[in-house]
């Protein structure tokens, strides 16, 4: 789910993190009612390899301006396959629902299998929505102009399997395909309420593509690094439903450094983790296509949609504390562009800092609510995993 308030039941419990806390846990300390009531729901802070795979439970719930009170369901299962090794990050599957009161409802999943002891990969994506979405236009200086604001139901139905295989150390190749519908139901100017046919502007649109995957991946732990390198590059070619083509190219660079472990801050609390994402694409793009700042995991702060084009970078770093047990804390800041040309990216920048609360649900996975600031709105998001 993204852009949500969380509600949901958080509490103290025991917690056994990589990066050193602020507040150690002490070792006598026994478990509280409240980690009780967490282990019903398999909340319980850690993976048990014991079982097919560790599940848990939790309802949430939720305010967004678009979708208004919600209610949702969080499931996060963790399990390894034969032969794994000890020491190997689990694999992972990962299911956000929800439904709310102005009738938007969605499931998202996210599952990624590790075999032969990591050498190969496979990552399936799938995520069904029926949401109030918004529309300003293309650029930065349309998503500035308030009267621009246009609200409508999206559907979306999308499918996204890779599999991808070790090279050389860390180093992996892979192919994958995207399958993409959106549709534009109830699009409506926000400034005169007045309805607007939407295949005038937002026509239904169908994308197929192939996609190959480059990536140097050292990172200890996918879900939640606290060190090492990630560097992956995506190229897509697509036909959609009016039998013309596009290109997507993607790119991210990310690296985690454990403040305990540097020799100017050793013994220091936490970890500092950075990215730069770029999004860029040629030909004939359907508006769910184009790259966009905004939403759960770019530019927090800034609603996402409202500030999209053909071409996309940002950048942003985190300083990430672990505080006591399960609990810890998250600071950020970021900057960004959007455009029509590559050359044009500088042209305009935005930026985008907040905080953000972590509450740690099973193993090295935690449940996330951010607070983020852009130039001209703030928002809240409730996730599961970290940004990047």
């Amino acid at each position: 789910m993204k852009r949500i308030l969380l509600l949901s039941l958080l509490a103290l419990s025991h917690q056994a993190v990589a990066v050193d806390p602020l507040i150690q846990t002490p070792k006598d300390m026994e478990p509280t009612w409240v980690d009780d009531i967490l282990d019903i729901f398999g909340a319980d802070g850690e993976f048990d390899e014991s079982k097919p795979i560790d599940m848990s439970y939790l309802p949430t719930a939720y305010y967004t301006p678009e979708k208004k009170f919600g209610v949702g369901l969080l499931m996060v299962g963790l399990y390894k396959t034969d032969g794994a090794a000890s020491d190997e990050q689990p694999s992972s599957l990962v299911l956000n629902s929800f439904v709310s009161m102005n009738n938007s409802y969605g499931v998202e999943v996210e599952n990624m299998t590790f075999f032969n002891g990591g050498k190969q990969r496979l990552l399936l994506g799938m995520e069904l929505h029926n949401e109030a979405s918004v529309y300003y236009g293309q650029g930065i200086a349309a998503g500035d102009i308030d009267s621009n604001h246009h609200e409508f139901d999206e559907q979306l139905y999308s499918f996204t399997p890779r599999w991808m295989t070790e090279v050389a150390d860390n180093y992996f190749l892979g192919v994958g395909a995207d399958f993409t519908y959106a549709s534009a139901d109830k699009l409506t100017l926000v400034d005169t309420d007045l309805p607007i046919p939407s295949d005038a502007i937002l026509p239904d649109n169908f994308s197929s593509g192939v996609v190959l995957t480059s990536i140097y991946d050292s990172r200890d732990y996918r879900l939640n690094a606290t060190k090492g390198w990630l560097f992956q590059l995506d190229a897509g070619l697509y036909q959609n439903s009016e039998y013309s083509t596009f290109s997507t190219y993607n790119l991210e660079l990310a690296n985690y450094i454990d403040l305990s472990s540097t020799s100017l801050l050793s013994g220091a609390p936490g970890l500092i983790a950075w990215q730069v994402q770029g999004h860029f694409t040629s030909g004939d793009v359907p508006w769910n296509m184009l790259p966009d700042l905004g939403g759960s995991s770019a530019m927090r702060g800034y609603i996402k949609g409202r500030y999209r084009d053909e071409q996309m970078m940002m950048g942003q770093v985190e300083y990430r504390l672990p505080i006591f047990q399960r609990y810890g804390m998250v600071f950020w800041g970021g900057v960004g562009s959007v455009a029509s040309k590559v050359s044009e990216l500088s042209d305009e920048l935005m930026t985008s800092y907040g905080a953000g609360f972590r509450f740690k649900i099973k193993d090295n996975i935690n449940l996330r609510l951010d607070i983020g600031v852009g130039e001209n709105e703030t928002n809240f998001y409730l996730n599961v995993n970290e940004v990047f």
